[in-house]
């Protein structure tokens, strides 16, 4: 089930800032079952005006949407986006941004604040579509979600045909000349080499099936 996570851009006045200097990229797991997680993003920039935070998740490719209320002040973060019925509170201490997000139920989590060498691989943040080949005149769409977290990366694969979405890719290696991954939940596993904004390879599940991911969907 694809859980409908917020993405927040909330625009606040200087007198509204914590004591501390809470800028940067900030990213957490939101554990959605003991199965499956997803990434929640926050990014908050400061100029001499205002601060600006985004809030963002990756896994589903979704960004930027407003809140309707927010608060920063006392090194707590707080917000409420109404059309989503979701809502956010959180403590700032060190690195660590320690709260709780609820849509329907309320989520635990922790995020942390990426350092300078960890938001350089934000680069390597995106989707990927590819038709997986599974028979001579059938296709199968395939997403492939990366997401940038402090100890490396969260990916998820999804199958819209299937409605079968955030599936936990337990294995993943990416470099300038190939892309690997594999999940243990479906007993599935990808190698492909890019060429030029693609990545073509082999996907096995059960037999060996052609799949070539691109940066936007196929069709």
């Amino acid at each position: 089930m694809k859980i409908l996570v917020l993405f927040v851009v909330l625009l606040f006045s200087q007198s509204a800032q914590s004591d501390n200097d809470v800028s940067g990229q900030w990213r957490g797991l939101l554990e959605l079952t003991p199965q499956s997680a997803i990434v929640l993003g926050i990014g908050i920039r400061r100029t001499d005006s205002n601060v600006t935070v985004v809030v963002n998740s990756p896994n589903q490719g979704m960004s930027d949407k407003p809140v309707d209320e927010f608060t920063l002040k006392n090194n707590q973060l707080s917000f409420k986006v109404k059309d989503l019925d979701a809502s956010f509170t959180g403590t700032f201490e060190d690195n660590t941004l320690t709260g709780t997000f609820t849509q329907r139920k309320a989520f635990d989590i922790t995020l942390h604040r990426l350092s300078r060498e960890q938001q350089a691989r934000l680069i390597d943040e995106r989707q990927w579509f590819g038709d997986l080949q599974v028979s001579k005149n059938a296709e199968l769409p395939l997403v492939l979600n990366i997401a940038v977290i402090s100890d490396g990366y969260h990916v998820t694969l999804d199958s819209p045909q299937q409605q079968s979405f955030g599936i936990p890719v337990d294995e993943f290696s990416l470099t300038d000349e190939h892309l690997t991954f594999a999940s243990s939940m479906i007993n599935a596993s990808y190698k492909g080499n890019w060429q030029d904004d693609s990545c073509r390879g082999t996907f096995v599940q059960g037999m060996a099936m052609p799949l070539t991911f691109k940066k936007k969907p196929p069709h």
